[in-house]
């Protein structure tokens, strides 16, 4: 039963006439008061007038026969993926069916009806859930489970456009596509082109300052000795500050400019922290740990540095806030719980390592934010498999560089993957991988800088013709072809035995050849 099930099921048992208090509601189901208020609106919004508020709290109207609470025959909610989790991580001794009981509150009979209808699933996946007197135990190989679990993850996570929807309800009144547009003239003015993974995550802190400054929560002092304000990420920084102040009278601290500053680290070379000396090594140890536990446990890969270095920042400044005894509120927490159970369910997992090994308590509102990032890695690192890894190098005069970008992407959307715009070469880091390199400037100059081999390179004109447009289809065919040609080599002699293959020698004449097919045909060459 989720939180707003707790709380319909509580004015049901208790409040007949009267009104509950938030704060005894709040207690009652261990959230907030302005937790409770959300679940309010979230059900009211559904059932329109089922619970009537005023001054001193709630009760449920007459309307209570009318409550529909979600169908689940079929849906991978939270308790179910946990079940799952379970089942995969104890595949030799099983699970004991009163103890799953026991630790969801639940019924024996709710966990049976919940082991049939995983049974269904996993039936898909050539595995079978078994039961040995009153343990289920999962069954099949290890490749079998590993794609049940990348196939549910994939298919739960968040796309972009429910990344956005998340962070402008957490927003509320405050425009997500101005937030953005404010955001990026910032980095434009000051030559700073991230990629769309960096800028979804710089925007998710925005939002969470945001709502401290709004709630009066904002960090009182810097957890970190800043040397340096003058750096171009302060300059960001206080330029988007004023910007959010003089529309919607947002003021920031100090320890909030600095906050977000830091998620420069590794974007900026004027910048001189680096993600060594700003982490804690406890805080670093903790993370490790965590993402060492979700990719043992998920069965994907949540390795990536940038991944790693995004959410270390994360996780240092929650762990400041927490010291400060400071908390983001996340009005959106209920429905991305609701809407993305297995990430919701990925983030406490990870949450839980971290507040075992820090000894801190993380609420359901951080783990939002958590899931919030899992969600967004997972989306970026789809773009990044399917797509072709592209940097675009020219010179950022008068915008020249935004109207390249905009083109590239209304033309090769599903097709590229811009991780990166830079002024010049030297810009570019000589170890990052890039499929296609894309610029106004000399190839050749680029291609003897870069010494990359399997990429390709299309030289365009500052305002792109249709001459441009067609060079780049080009390239990217030829890497299609280049991809697909590696692919065949490497699958073919997986799928074909070597003793299927022949060595034909030159004096292999045709009645040779007559005869060798026939004795192939009766099965003798086998």
């Amino acid at each position: 039963m989720n939180k707003t099930d707790m709380l319909l099921d509580y004015l049901k048992r208790h409040s007949g006439n009267e009104f509950i208090s938030a704060k005894t509601l709040a207690e009652s189901l261990g959230v907030t008061d302005r937790t409770i208020r959300h679940y309010v609106k979230s059900i009211n919004e559904k059932q329109p007038n089922l619970i009537e508020s005023s001054r001193v709290g709630y009760r449920l109207t007459n309307n209570m026969a009318t409550i529909q609470y979600p169908e689940k025959n079929d849906h991978m909610d939270n308790r179910r993926f946990y079940i799952l989790r379970r089942l995969i991580k104890s595949s030799d001794r099983g699970l004991d069916l009163f103890d799953l009981a026991d630790t969801l509150y639940v019924s024996d009979a709710t966990i049976r009806s919940d082991i049939m209808n995983l049974n269904r699933l996993v039936t898909t996946h050539n595995l079978q859930i078994i039961q040995q007197n009153n343990r289920y135990v999962l069954t099949g190989d290890e490749k079998s489970r590993r794609k049940l679990m990348i196939d549910l993850i994939d298919f739960s996570k968040p796309t972009k456009t429910s990344i956005e929807e998340e962070v402008q309800r957490f927003l509320g009144p405050i425009s997500l596509q101005e937030l953005m547009e404010l955001s990026k003239n910032s980095f434009d003015k000051h030559s700073v082109h991230p990629n769309t993974y960096f800028f979804k995550n710089f925007i998710i802190h925005l939002a969470i300052a945001i709502e401290r400054a709004t709630d009066n929560e904002q960090l009182e002092q810097s957890s970190f000795p800043i040397q340096n304000r003058n750096a171009t990420s302060y300059k960001i920084i206080n330029e988007i500050a004023e910007n959010l102040n003089k529309k919607y009278a947002i003021q920031f601290s100090q320890a909030d400019k600095d906050e977000l500053a830091i998620l420069f680290i590794g974007h900026i070379k004027d910048d001189e922290i680096s993600m060594d000396n700003y982490a804690s090594m406890k805080v670093s140890k903790a993370l490790d740990h965590a993402i060492q536990e979700i990719s043992e446990v998920y069965m994907l890969d949540f390795t990536d540095n940038n991944f790693k270095t995004r959410l270390l920042v994360h996780v240092q400044n929650l762990y400041n806030r927490l010291s400060q005894n400071k908390y983001t509120r996340n009005m959106s927490v209920l429905n991305i719980r609701i809407k993305y159970p297995i990430i919701f369910d990925i983030a406490v997992y990870l949450a839980s390592v971290l507040a075992n090994d820090l000894n801190v308590e993380i609420n359901d509102d951080e783990i939002a934010f958590i899931a919030l990032h899992i969600g967004t890695f997972l989306n970026s690192q789809n773009d990044g498999n399917s797509k072709i890894n592209t940097v675009i190098i020219t010179p950022a005069y008068l915008g020249q560089h935004a109207e390249i970008e905009k083109c590239i992407e209304k033309h090769f959307e599903d097709e590229l993957f811009i991780s990166g715009i830079y002024e010049d070469v030297s810009e570019l880091n000589s170890l990052m991988s890039n499929d296609l390199v894309i610029t106004t400037q000399s190839t050749e100059h680029i291609r003897n800088r870069m010494a990359m081999v399997n990429t390709e390179f299309v030289n365009i004109h500052e305002f792109i013709t249709k001459h441009d447009i067609a060079l780049i289809s080009r390239a990217i065919e030829k890497i299609k072809h280049t991809n697909y040609t590696n692919f065949l080599k490497d699958k073919i002699p997986e799928l074909i035995s070597e003793k299927f293959f022949i060595t034909i020698s030159d004096d292999f004449s045709r009645t040779n050849h007559g005869d060798y097919c026939r004795e192939l045909s009766r099965g003798r060459l086998c």
